[in-house]
């Protein structure tokens, strides 16, 4: 069905919603791969920007894997999308450390200090 093809009674649609295209968001995933593919560079998805993870198995089929920025959407991407797991927080709990170290593939720290003190 083309993009535009779809009409629905908008008084009936539940707010907020979230319309997406799946053909032309898989359009643009090719677009990604082809481009990692000719440049060798790693593509993922920033889950800030795009978190709807009912997508995430067929976002997987042309990236890398994700970013995250913290355990709850390093969780998320381990469970939905199975791929190389990046994380980024500026200031990481104890506590959290051994978690993201077990489903994270990259640790990204903020400081020498971070690095060394749980590098």
């Amino acid at each position: 069905m083309a993009a535009n093809a779809w009409r629905a009674e908008w008084n009936e649609v539940p707010t907020p919603a979230y319309l997406v295209y799946e053909e032309l968001l898989e359009k643009n995933l090719k677009v990604l791969a082809e481009i990692a593919e000719d440049t060798g560079a790693t593509i993922l998805l920033a889950q800030k920007c795009f978190s709807m993870y009912h997508y995430y198995p067929l976002i997987g089929r042309y990236l890398a894997g994700t970013t995250a920025s913290g355990i709850y959407e390093a969780r998320l991407s381990q469970e939905e999308m199975g791929k190389e797991n990046h994380v980024f927080k500026p200031a990481y709990e104890d506590e959290e450390i051994e978690q993201l170290a077990s489903i994270c593939d990259h640790i990204i720290f903020n400081s020498f200090s971070q690095w060394e003190r749980f590098g």
